[in-house]
């Protein structure tokens, strides 16, 4: 049914565990899973950032390490269930960059977690789980908090 399961994680609490649900699905279905980060550096590129900020590449690598990290741990959880996923690390607007690697990985399912945040919460933080859902070419699974 689904082939191809994107998972974006972000390190907390709610998307570690709607990756371990990923996981287990994957297995079930025999899936390819397909992990995903994506480095939100609007901060680093927003109009006078260079100047506020002393050395925004030195703020790039960190930010890189710390997702090489989150992918690294997370493909030893997939391996707890059977899978061996493929990771991919992107730079960008994190729901735009999840939906842009659905597509380009073929994903026929995204499993994500979603914080569950309602209300003037919702309207001052946004939620990624409800623009991906709304963009995305394929189902979305969200997972909220246990």
């Amino acid at each position: 049914m689904y082939e191809n399961i994107l998972i974006p994680v972000d390190g907390s609490e709610v998307s570690d565990n709607a990756a371990r649900q990923g996981f287990e699905l994957a297995s079930r279905l025999g899936s390819k899973v397909t992990l995903f980060y994506a480095v939100d550096i609007s901060i680093l590129t927003a109009p006078g950032a260079e100047s506020a900020m002393a050395n925004v590449n030195v703020m790039r690598a960190s930010l890189k390490e710390q997702a090489d990290s989150l992918m690294a741990s997370m493909k030893e959880t997939a391996a707890a269930s059977g899978i061996e996923p493929e990771t991919l690390v992107a730079e960008g607007n994190v729901s735009d960059e999840i939906v842009r690697a659905a597509n380009e990985k073929g994903a026929d399912l995204i499993v994500m977690g979603t914080h569950g945040r309602r209300g003037f919460n919702r309207l001052l933080i946004g939620s990624v789980a409800e623009s991906v859902s709304r963009k995305a070419h394929c189902p979305v699974l969200l997972i909220r908090p246990a």
